[in-house]
């Protein structure tokens, strides 16, 4: 039982970390929000990884298949970050956030297009649900048409984008499991997501124009809240992952569809809020629906 509460854990620090991130530095540009979510846990997790490496000696880890895996996940979680933070910069996180319930359907299909894999009837009622919270959370401009809420998914760009990431996450989901049955949860966690912030910050830093001293300077404590919250989901999601099987993780962990709805009431005051705590628990449910089909 302790591993569905770290994975629900996960779900909350993640959507605190984004909330966070959110208030503190939108204003500043979806690079500072990037630079603050791969650069903010790196104090937090690298000592960690220092920690770990030295007293258990992991070098029996270093093997060319988790160089291989560990490329491309962060060659798909830099691309993931970049879109993240772009769209919960430009939209609310209420009406973002919820989008990433796509990726257990994102799954299914890929399993079938890639393995064959049939879609059951949970499967299908699950996708239903998710489908429903989807065109419920743009059902405030179902005056504008019935086909209105569809419209606003790929019209809100926060929404789309979140849909992008939705499927970005199908696949870093299965590879993140992957590298944790290669090594050590902790000692993976900390070294893939020091390395990310590093490699990503970096990269930041090549393709936009950012101080990243002064950033860090003028947003000392806020860079480390963000830091901080970031770290504490990656490390619990590592430690639910090794508990319990991806799915059911990746389930768990989308509460934070609900938190982010939560949060953004209280920090932002965000519209709907009803509607949207409806729209997310109808997705929410849909994903459990997925779950269960996969167990």
């Amino acid at each position: 039982m302790i591993w569905f509460l770290f994975a629900i854990l996960s779900g909350f620090f993640i959507a605190l970390s984004d909330a966070l991130n959110k208030k503190y530095f939108s204003s500043e540009g979806f690079p500072s929000m990037l630079t603050a979510r791969l650069l903010g846990s790196f104090p937090f997790l690298f000592p960690i990884f220092l920690y770990l490496t030295f007293f258990k000696k992991p070098f029996s880890y270093l093997t060319l298949d988790l160089a291989f895996t560990t490329l491309i996940l962060l060659f798909l979680e830099i691309i993931a970050n970049i879109l993240y933070m772009k769209g919960i910069q430009v939209s609310p996180l209420s009406l973002s956030l919820p989008f990433l319930s796509f990726t257990p359907i994102f799954i299914i299909f890929t399993g079938y297009l890639i393995l064959g894999e049939k879609i059951s009837l949970l499967g299908s009622i699950g996708i239903a649900f998710i489908v429903m919270g989807s065109y419920t959370i743009n059902l405030p401009i179902i005056r504008e048409g019935f086909t209105a809420p569809i419209k606003a998914i790929f019209r809100e760009k926060g929404s789309f984008l979140l849909l992008q990431v939705a499927l970005i996450y199908s696949l870093t989901a299965v590879l993140g499991k992957k590298g944790l049955l290669l090594t050590d949860p902790l000692w993976f966690a900390s070294f893939l997501f020091s390395l990310l912030g590093i490699v990503g910050s970096l990269m930041v830093k090549f393709l936009y124009p950012i101080n990243l001293f002064k950033l860090i300077k003028d947003n000392f404590k806020a860079f480390l809240a963000v830091g901080l919250t970031h770290a504490l989901m990656c490390i619990f999601q590592m430690i639910a992952l090794s508990g319990i099987e991806t799915a059911y993780m990746i389930a768990l962990k989308r509460t934070s569809i609900l938190f982010a709805v939560i949060l953004g009431y209280f920090f932002f005051k965000e519209k709907h809020f009803w509607i949207r705590i409806l729209a997310s628990s109808l997705m929410f449910v849909g994903i459990i629906f997925i779950t269960l089909a996969k167990s």
